[in-house]
């Protein structure tokens, strides 16, 4: 999912329970104004609708949260990707480059270091997390 449309889901979500929390409390006003001679049904009534519109907000709410730790979560998965990816693609254009040219004792070595330098490296990035 990309960002722009979490955004838009974001917004239509939040959109929604407001819409929703209008409508039940339009027809709250309406059950007060039908029943406002019967105290028992108007104070149920009144008592209910308000469970309900509490019950929209949680939801609400809740869904905005579910998007965000999603967005969170995803965003957490690509960093890690990334320092997993990083050093195998270092390592890998370096043994391309030596395929490519001539092979010596020289190159051997210093492709050694590289390799331990790049692992020393990968080490103390994951050894911080």
């Amino acid at each position: 999912m990309k960002i722009t449309s979490r955004a838009k889901a974001t917004a239509f979500f939040i959109t929604l329970g407001a819409c929703l929390v209008a409508l039940t409390i339009a027809l709250n006003v309406s059950w007060i104004v039908i029943n406002w001679r019967e105290v028992v049904p108007l104070v149920l009534g009144v008592i209910l609708f308000g469970f309900i519109t509490a019950g929209v907000v949680v939801n609400t709410i809740f869904l905005v949260r579910e998007i965000r730790r999603n967005e969170q979560h995803d965003s957490f998965l690509n960093a890690v990707t990334h320092e997993l990816k990083t050093p195998i693609a270092s390592l890998r254009l370096y043994i391309e480059t030596l395929e490519s040219r001539s092979w010596t004792i020289q190159n051997g070595e210093s492709f050694t270091t590289i390799c331990c330098r790049t692992r020393t490296v990968c080490w103390a990035r994951w050894s911080r997390c």
